[in-house]
C-alpha cells in the first residue's frame, strides 16, 4: 500500500492524464503565471528563472506557455516517431502542463522578501555590495529550498513522456533528454525575444 501511494506521487499520470490533466495543468499555469508575475520573477527557460527587463503581463504568459508548449511539441514528435502506440496529442499536452505543477511553489517562494531583495541586485554591482544585502543568507537558503521542486518537475515531465507516448529504454531517455535540454534551450531562444 505504501509502495502504491509513493509511485503515485513519482508517477501521477497512473491515475491521471488527458482532458483531466490538462485541466489542472491549466488552473496551474494561470495560478503560476499569477504568482510570476507578482514576484517579478520570469522563466528565462524551462531549467532558468530570475529577474528580467519586461515588466509586462503579456510577458510572463507568453514565457509560461512557451516553457509549457515547447518541450510539450519536442515530447509529442518523439512519441510519434518512435513510439508503436497511438499517441493522443490531449495526453502529452496535458501531462507536460501537469507535471509543472511543482513550481507553483517555486514561485511562492520568490514572493518571500529576501528573494525579492535579491531581485533588486544589478549586475554591475560590487562583490562587496551583494554580499552587504540584507538577507542574503536566507535568500540563498531560499534558492536551494526551490530547487527539489525543479527536480520533481523534471521528474514528472520524464513520467508524462513515459505514460503519454508509451516509450521504453533508449527511446524514452532520447527523446525525454531532446525534449528537456533541448526544450530548455529553444526556450531561452525563443524568451530572449520578449526582452
Amino acid at each position: 500500500m505504501k509502495n502504491q501511494k509513493i509511485e503515485r506521487v513519482v508517477n501521477p499520470f497512473i491515475r491521471i492524464a488527458g482532458t483531466q490533466a490538462l485541466l489542472w495543468g491549466a488552473l496551474g499555469l494561470v495560478v503560476s503565471t499569477l504568482l510570476s508575475w507578482l514576484s517579478g520573477y520570469h522563466y528565462h527557460g524551462l531549467l532558468h528563472f530570475g529577474p528580467a527587463p519586461n515588466p509586462a503581463w503579456w510577458c510572463y504568459w507568453a514565457e509560461h506557455l512557451m516553457v509549457w508548449l515547447v518541450p510539450a511539441t519536442l515530447f509529442y514528435i518523439g512519441g510519434k516517431i518512435f513510439s508503436h502506440s497511438k499517441i493522443r496529442m490531449v495526453d502529452v499536452y496535458g501531462t507536460v502542463l501537469f507535471a509543472q505543477l511543482p513550481m507553483i511553489v517555486m514561485n511562492l517562494i520568490y514572493l518571500l522578501p529576501p528573494m525579492q531583495a535579491i531581485a533588486q541586485v544589478d549586475s554591475t554591482m560590487a562583490p562587496t555590495e551583494i554580499l552587504a544585502i540584507p538577507n542574503l543568507h536566507w535568500a540563498i537558503f531560499l534558492s536551494l529550498l526551490g530547487l527539489p521542486f525543479i527536480i520533481f518537475s523534471l521528474i514528472w515531465m520524464f513520467q508524462a513522456l513515459k505514460v503519454s507516448c508509451n516509450l521504453k529504454q533508449s527511446r524514452l531517455w532520447i527523446i525525454a533528454l531532446v525534449g528537456i535540454i533541448g526544450g530548455d534551450f529553444i526556450c531561452r531562444l525563443l524568451i530572449g525575444l520578449f526582452y
